[in-house]
């Protein structure tokens, strides 16, 4: 199963969004815990030195302190702070067993003082079981303030499950954000390759020479433009050879095959009428006569390839050619029915001669490929600004791939079939540069009913191009 681009992005994205996420997460709270705890430290020495005048009387030591901390130590915190003298509790709140404890353990003053105050002992010890964070006067031991750890964790606790409360609206900002980022990410990173893809688009034998070089912003893809620049420039060179080939094999064997075909006639006229020698003279005078259009067919291939195909554009009344062709076809091949529907008067701009050659070649194709009690249909049809020409003839054993492969060079269906009926197979190639060069287009389809049809579609006038090329598919 094939995977997109975007969503491999986008999982990627999201994922190294996550994982940051976590981390940082977790560095801050770890970072958060500490300056909390600093906090705590740095109030609990300020509270006790912004008090020290009055600290001489509990009732207003306790009114000193109670603002202090609810203004300046994180108004939760101010309910779990312990204010102790002499071993009792200052005010109506805090814990009487730790204020009683400190007094009778001497031991807990021995710990690390982390005050930064020369003012002020702080200390952080076990006492009672727990863990305290206790400041008090130098010069007035008597007074402290307590925090539990527990209870310093659990405020912090408070504080990080309200952050993770937000969580549930910040994942679908993060996923969006997420998607929009792999969005912007694949379109910059394809965009040299879109250009590539542009390009290849439009691409087309006759236009390898002229076809702009692609450039990318980015240096990261120099090379594979070069080498898509340099796939051009061997494609146009390739082309141009094989072009240059098939011209030149063409005019180099017309002069040679003129002559074969020459001292043939000659040899069948001196031999005996009906001899077994005549016979075969002729049979291979027809393989010369073959070989003669098969050069001259690949000669006029070469030229439109080459876009050397010269047009002489006239008005040519396209409608009264068909009902000729349909009146003189009932003499030559009576085996055949026809049937037509013909718009009458119909003008059309183009080069008779190629025009002519173009439907002779089509109603041979359709005798050649006919059943014996076949029929062949003619019809013709105009909108203004489009003609429509379809040909239809019944068929049998029609090929699989021939709605696919009609108009490549040399393809001739049923190999047995064609050689008993003849043909080059370059016939409906020379159709289809035709029709190209009358900007139009020409289209083969089989049908349920054993018959085929071909369609070609084009511009009455030159001006008319561009409606065909804004509503007709392409060959």
């Amino acid at each position: 199963m094939r995977r997109s681009l975007r969503l491999r992005q986008f999982a990627i994205i999201v994922t190294m969004t996550v994982v940051v996420v976590l981390l940082s997460r977790s560095y801050a709270q770890y970072k958060s815990g500490q300056q909390f705890l600093l906090e705590l430290h740095t109030d609990m020495q300020s509270g006790l030195m912004h008090c020290a005048h009055v600290s001489d009387s509990n009732i207003e030591f306790l009114k000193c302190n109670s603002p202090f901390f609810k203004n300046y130590l994180f108004n939760r915190l101010s309910g779990e702070i312990t204010l102790c003298r002499n071993g009792e509790v200052v005010g109506e709140w805090g814990d009487r067993s730790a204020c009683s404890l400190i007094t009778k353990d001497s031991n807990f003053w021995s710990g690390a003082n982390l005050s930064t105050e020369p003012l002020v002992q702080l200390v952080v010890n076990t006492l009672g079981g727990d863990l305290w964070h206790i400041a008090r006067l130098t010069a007035h031991p008597e007074i402290q303030i307590l925090m539990r750890e527990q209870d310093f964790q659990h405020v912090l606790s408070a504080i990080y499950k309200m952050r993770d409360q937000q969580l549930p609206l910040f994942v679908p900002l993060l996923l969006l954000a997420g998607l929009l980022m792999a969005h912007f990410l694949v379109k910059a990173t394809l965009g040299p390759l879109q250009a590539l893809k542009v390009s290849l688009q439009n691409l087309k034998p006759e236009s390898l020479k002229s076809a702009p070089v692609v450039t990318t912003p980015y240096w990261e893809f120099d090379d594979f433009v070069t080498v898509y620049n340099d796939l051009l420039n061997r494609l146009h060179n390739s082309f141009t050879k094989a072009k240059r080939f098939s011209s030149d094999a063409a005019h180099e064997l017309r002069t040679p095959l003129a002559i074969l075909r020459g001292q043939a006639e000659d040899l069948i006229a001196d031999v005996p009428t009906g001899s077994p020698l005549q016979v075969r003279l002729r049979s291979m005078a027809d393989e010369i006569e073959r070989l003669i259009s098969i050069s001259e067919k690949l000669l006029l291939l070469s030229k439109a390839d080459a876009q050397l195909m010269e047009q002489e554009l006239k008005d040519f009344d396209l409608s009264e050619f068909l009902e000729e062709l349909v009146e003189e076809s009932g003499l030559y091949h009576p085996q055949v029915r026809i049937e037509k529907s013909i718009q009458p008067h119909l003008i059309w701009r183009c080069d008779p001669a190629l025009i002519q050659q173009l439907i002779h070649n089509l109603y041979t194709n359709a005798v050649k490929y006919n059943r014996p009690d076949g029929w062949i249909k003619f019809t013709l049809s105009s909108d203004g600004h489009m003609l429509e020409l379809a040909i239809e003839n019944t068929s049998e054993n029609i090929p699989a791939d021939l709605k696919e492969k009609a108009f490549y060079r040399f393809y001739r269906g049923d190999v047995a079939r064609a050689r008993k009926v003849g043909g080059t197979g370059l016939g409906l190639s020379i159709c289809h540069e035709i029709a190209m060069l009358h900007q139009g287009t020409l289209t083969l389809e089989p049908t349920r009913s054993q018959s085929v049809i071909v369609t070609l579609r084009a511009p009455l006038n030159e001006g008319d191009a561009t409606i065909m090329t804004n509503s007709s598919p392409s060959i």
